[in-house]
C-alpha cells in the first residue's frame, strides 16, 4: 500500500499496473481478466416469462452472437427480428402473440427508439403472465440505457450487458469466442489459408478497435467498428477461398479496406490508415510458415490447428502491450495510462461512504 501511494505521487501513470498486481498477489488472476461472454448460461437460467434484455452499450453488437446461440440451440429458422422504430409497435406485438404459441424466440432490437410504444411492451409482458406460454418461448429485447425503458420490464427481465474487451488479448479472445466458433474455423476446404487469414482478420480489427484508446493520435474519428463488420468480412474471405485458386489480394484489399470497414469511414487520412494496416496483415506473407506480426515475434499468425490451440496462444500474450503494436511511438501510451489511471481513482473515491449529519 505504501508503494501505492509513493508510486501515484511520482509515476501516476503506472498506477493501474501495480494495482493489477496486486489484486493479482491477494486474490488471483481470474479478477484482473475480463470472463468470455457466457449467453449459454444466461439462457439456461430464463424462463418463457422472463424477457432477455442486452444493456446495448458503445462498440458492442450482441445480434451476431445471438445469431450464433439461435443456430447452436436450433431456433435458426424459428425466429423472429424486428429492428424498433416509427410505427414498428404493432409489428412487434403480431410477432409476440405469434411466437408465445408457436414457440419460437422474437428478438426486437433498439428499444430505446421506440419510447412511444414502451408502455405498450409493458402492457404486453403484464397480460404474459396471464396466458398459457409454449416453453420454447423467448423475448429478446436490446436497448440503450434509456429513461423510456419501462421500469417494470427491467426488473422482470434478465439484464445482460457486453462491454467491449479493454486490451488486444482481451479483445482477441472475446472476439473469436464470439464470431468464430468452431463451425466457422473448421468451415472452409482450404483449412491452411482459411485459418490463417482469419486469425491475420481478427488481428486487424482488434486492433482497429483498440487503437481508438489513444484518441486523436488513434483516428481522427473514434468509429464504431463492431463484430458484424468481422462477420461480413469473413464471409467474403470464405466465398474468395472456395470461388478462386488463386486469392484474388487486390479484391480482398478493395473489399475489406474500402466497403466493410471503410465504409464507416469519414476522415481521408484514416481510410489511408485503415488500408495500410490490412494491407500488413491480409497479404500473401500472412500464409507463409514464420511470419509474424511485430518485430519481437510476440504477434504471429499460428500455426493452423484446432480453435483450441488459438486460445492457448492467445494466454501467452502479455495483458498490456505496447503502442508499437499498432504502429505508434512508445510516448502514445503516456497520456491513455494517465487519463486511466485517473478514472480509475475518481470511480474508487466515488464510491466511498459519503458522511453527513446534523444536529439539533
Amino acid at each position: 500500500w505504501n508503494k501505492l501511494i509513493l508510486l501515484k505521487a511520482m509515476r501516476p501513470e503506472k498506477l493501474l499496473f501495480v494495482i493489477q498486481q496486486m489484486v493479482m498477489a491477494y486474490l488471483g488472476q481470474v479478477f484482473t481478466e475480463s470472463p468470455p461472454f457466457d449467453l449459454h448460461a444466461a439462457y439456461d437460467d430464463s424462463e418463457p416469462i422472463m424477457p432477455l434484455i442486452f444493456v446495448l452499450s458503445s462498440g458492442s453488437d450482441p445480434t451476431v452472437i445471438f445469431l450464433t446461440f439461435a443456430q447452436e440451440k436450433g431456433f435458426a429458422e424459428k425466429k423472429m427480428m424486428l429492428s424498433l422504430g416509427q410505427d414498428q409497435g404493432p409489428k412487434a406485438e403480431v410477432m409476440i402473440n405469434t411466437a408465445i404459441k408457436s414457440g419460437e424466440w422474437v428478438y426486437l432490437q433498439n428499444c430505446h427508439l421506440c419510447a412511444s410504444w414502451m408502455p405498450g411492451l409493458e402492457k404486453i409482458l403484464e397480460e404474459l403472465a396471464l396466458k398459457e406460454l409454449h416453453a420454447d418461448f423467448r423475448l429478446w429485447l436490446t436497448s440503450m440505457p434509456s429513461d423510456s425503458f419501462p421500469v417494470p420490464v427491467l426488473q422482470a427481465g434478465m439484464k445482460i450487458t457486453k462491454e467491449p474487451p479493454k486490451g488486444l488479448k482481451a479483445n482477441l479472445r472475446d472476439t473469436i469466442t464470439g464470431v468464430v466458433p468452431e463451425k466457422v474455423w473448421e468451415g472452409c476446404s482450404r483449412p491452411h489459408e482459411w485459418k490463417k487469414l482469419v486469425f491475420s482478420l481478427v488481428f486487424f480489427h482488434a486492433l482497429i478497435q483498440e487503437r481508438r484508446k489513444f484518441g486523436p493520435l488513434g483516428w481522427n474519428v473514434p468509429y464504431e467498428w463492431n463484430n458484424s463488420d468481422l462477420s461480413a468480412g469473413l464471409k467474403y474471405l470464405q466465398t474468395y477461398l472456395e470461388d478462386f485458386e488463386s486469392i484474388p489480394w487486390p479484391a480482398v484489399s478493395y473489399i475489406l479496406g474500402i466497403i466493410v470497414y471503410g465504409g464507416r469511414v469519414t476522415d481521408f487520412l484514416d481510410l489511408r490508415c485503415v488500408q495500410s494496416m490490412l494491407n500488413k496483415y491480409l497479404e500473401p506473407g500472412s500464409l507463409e510458415e514464420g511470419c509474424q506480426f511485430t518485430s519481437d515475434g510476440t504477434y504471429y499468425p499460428p500455426n493452423p490447428g484446432p480453435l483450441s490451440d488459438i486460445f492457448e496462444y492467445l494466454g501467452t500474450l502479455p495483458a498490456h502491450e505496447s503502442p508499437e503494436v499498432f504502429g505508434l511511438h512508445a510516448n502514445a501510451d503516456i497520456t491513455v495510462q494517465q487519463s486511466e489511471a485517473r478514472g480509475t481513482l475518481d470511480s474508487i473515491i466515488s464510491l466511498q461512504p459519503r458522511g453527513g449529519g446534523g444536529g439539533g
